[in-house]
């Protein structure tokens, strides 16, 4: 039987979470959430998810600073990271993608586009490296 994968989710808004959550948890991941960065990072260390989702703008620590994390903890480094956020200025999204982001995904979104994203990162995570 194949393991459920687990998601980690981290917003500060509780709509914007709640939806997420919802529509993961309908396509049968596991859904842990943080309603700010810091408890993300706690989350993260403490359930090692397959993936996580974060708004760049959260409280004590932002989207920025949670990846920073994620990628300096050896644990947590390959987990891919996707960044959801109003913010859709070029150097944003560049400065995301320079300090490790996986992915960035513009609000508001469409569901079906943040499930593509999703499986397609947690493939890519599966997939043996190239030689």
């Amino acid at each position: 039987m194949a393991t459920t994968q687990r998601i980690l989710v981290a917003d500060d808004d509780p709509v914007s979470l709640r939806f997420v959550a919802t529509l993961l948890r309908r396509e049968g991941f596991e859904v842990l959430e943080a309603a700010d960065g810091q408890r993300a990072i706690e989350i993260a260390r403490e359930h090692r998810p397959d993936l996580l989702v974060a708004d760049l703008l959260m409280p004590y620590r932002d989207g920025y600073e949670v990846l920073r994390a994620v990628r300096e903890d050896d644990t947590l480094r390959g987990t891919p990271v996707i960044i959801v956020s109003m913010k859709d200025r070029e150097e944003e999204i560049v400065r995301g993608f320079t300090e490790g982001a996986d992915d960035w995904i513009v609000k508001p979104f469409q569901a079906k586009e943040l499930l593509a994203r999703v499986r397609r990162r947690l493939e890519r995570r599966k997939a043996p490296p190239c030689r």
